[in-house]
């Protein structure tokens, strides 16, 4: 073995490690923790620069403020335990009379490992500090609603079925100084949006604004899902002007999960692999507002949070403080009409492969309209993006097959020239440049062979984070044993783990691997003593490790374009007429 073919494993090696890495906790960077005293500011131009003291305030208010108000208004009394349960179509929330906070969302049309619905608002622990609850910010100061008793004023219950007229679940606190508070909740059929809404009815305190606050985190949806996917799937993320800015449960856990933003802020949440609990502006426009928003969370225990202030607006009853709320699925189509940048949430990799990851995405969508099988949609898509790629691996496939034949052709040559130079190593690579211009070989022209590969890689990664993050193939079945297209394949749990693999029996990338050994060996090594041979043994074993706990669409995807070129690879090789070939 050369050195060369050394060199290339060697490199094909650490591509492997590095690109394990980053598949398998990726994750978007986060901006550097701010300080308490430091926040984000994007101004009308859309930069964002640092705004020393602009911080989001802690939930308790100022201790004048909040004696000033006191004694306008009085203190709640305690809270009952009421639980109140609204709904449509899509999802039933359940409502606690304490604070009128949302305490469980279950989803209809999503099922857990249990056969049950998805419930995206994770139990209360039994050593869990209770959640902190919306401000309401007025002219005499703030007033914190966690502990307020809110009552239904007439129905405290309904399910709204498909088609039916939007309704309204109104809550009530009474202070002792007399201070209503209205809270209303507004619900429509199928959609996964509720709209809430602060009102202070006239003749009260001027309502100034509200500092609205989802402090519960998102549960754990995926209870088969690997430890690694679930952490780094996790994340809470805002939009402030153009800017999307996430922070990954991992750094809430190292220390470094909170973050301050301030600015045009468009909307806030936190979400896992599938689902999101997001809130926006109802402003029916898309328009954002010069507000303020907290990116943070339980160290303990790992829920993170986010809290949105955004100023109150003026009504015909008085000022009203609203917000819109999303307890739903990451589904790129319906983010996407609901506007406000919304399917910005989807994570469809860097940058410079969204647009790509948003094509494949919309490709596999329109495909589905007429394929009701996401699993062959995968191979159709297999099929397609082998096809546009077809003139160009056809290409660096001749090209290395030319340069082979001519390297077996000139070996007896090369050898003698270095058997006759070995002590002089640069005479001897002057000597060689020197045959391959007299021959009229190019002894780079056999790297366009790699250029197929390297063209097709924005592909491959965008397909990687649509197939990995895609909710629709989420419990998806396709054919036989593969009953989950967005999980490994497993036959059966081992009785033992294997290093780097996992204790389960994954069939998919030991059929791709043997897919990939079949393509090694179509593929000549040359008579230059078999330089590609060794690269042909641990391509396969490379890939098997590289795929094999990843998801199963994504391996049908890779399984059958490598048997497609294998095809067009032995196809070539067979049409293509011999340059040239080994002495015997």
């Amino acid at each position: 073995m050369d050195r060369r073919t050394l060199l290339a494993m060697v490199l094909f090696l650490v591509l492997f490690l590095v690109w394990s890495k980053v598949m398998d906790r990726y994750r978007p960077a986060p901006l550097p923790a701010a300080t308490a005293a430091e926040s984000v500011v994007t101004d009308p131009t859309g930069a964002v620069t640092a705004d020393p003291g602009a911080g989001i305030a802690p939930a308790a208010a100022d201790t004048s403020a909040v004696a000033v108000l006191a004694s306008a208004t009085g203190t709640f009394a305690a809270p009952g335990d009421g639980v109140y349960e609204v709904g449509n179509d899509l999802f039933t929330l359940r409502i606690a009379e304490a604070g009128g906070a949302i305490v469980g969302c279950k989803l209809r049309d999503y099922r857990n490992g249990e056969g049950g619905p998805v419930e995206l608002v994770p139990p209360s622990g039994a050593l869990d500090e209770a959640p902190a609850g919306d401000v309401l910010v007025h002219e005499t100061g703030e007033l914190d609603l966690t502990d307020a008793p809110f009552l239904p004023v007439g129905e405290a219950g309904f399910t709204l079925g498909a088609g039916a007229a939007p309704r309204e679940l109104v809550l009530e606190a009474t202070g002792a100084g007399g201070l209503l508070v209205r809270k209303i909740y507004t619900l429509r059929p199928g959609t996964y949006v509720v709209d809430m809404r602060y009102e202070l009815p006239s003749g009260g305190p001027m309502l100034r604004g509200a500092r609205f606050a989802w402090r519960r985190g998102i549960a754990v949806t995926e209870h088969e899902t690997k430890v690694m996917m679930q952490h780094g799937s996790f994340r809470a993320f805002v939009q402030v002007g153009e800017e999307f800015h996430a922070v990954s449960q991992d750094n809430l856990v190292k220390g470094k999960g909170e973050e301050s933003f301030r600015g045009s802020v468009r909307f806030a949440g936190v979400q896992n692999k599938y689902f999101s609990i997001l809130g926006f502006l109802p402003d029916n426009g898309g328009a954002a507002v010069d507000g303020r928003v907290r990116l943070g969370g339980d160290r303990e225990t790992g829920h993170q949070s986010w809290d949105f202030e955004v100023p109150a607006r003026p009504g015909a009853g008085g000022a009203s403080a609203a917000m819109s709320l999303y307890f739903g699925p990451n589904d790129y189509r319906r983010l996407r009409a609901l506007g406000h940048d919304l399917e910005k949430i989807v994570n469809l990799g860097w940058k410079w492969i969204q647009p790509i990851s948003e094509l494949v995405l919309r490709l596999m969508n329109w495909l589905h309209g007429f394929i009701p099988n996401y699993g062959w949609v995968i191979v159709i898509i297999s099929i397609l993006s082998k096809l546009v790629f077809w003139p160009l691996t056809a290409k660096g496939t001749k090209a290395m097959k030319k340069m082979q034949d001519s390297q077996a052709r000139l070996k007896p040559k090369l050898d003698a020239l270095k058997k006759k130079h070995s002590g002089d190593p640069q005479r001897y690579n002057q000597e060689m440049m020197k045959l391959y211009k007299e021959e009229g070989v190019n002894p780079l022209a056999g790297m366009s062979g790699c250029m197929p590969m390297l063209v097709q890689m924005p592909v491959f990664i965008a397909l990687y984070q649509v197939l990995y993050n895609m909710v629709d193939l989420r419990m998806t079945p396709w054919l036989g044993w593969i009953k989950d297209l967005s999980q490994p394949d497993a036959l059966f749990v081992l009785p033992f783990s294997l290093p780097l693999l996992g204790n389960l029996f994954n069939l998919l990338p030991l059929l791709m691997a043997a897919v990939t050994w079949w393509q090694t060996k179509l593929t000549p090594t040359g008579g230059a003593g078999g330089q590609m041979a060794a690269m042909n043994t641990i391509m396969p074993v490379m890939m098997l490790f590289f795929l094999y706990n990843m998801p199963s669409g994504l391996v049908i995807y890779w399984t059958i374009n490598t048997a497609v070129t294998a095809l067009q690879t032995w196809r070539i090789h067979k049409s293509a007429p011999a340059s040239g070939g080994a002495p015997a």
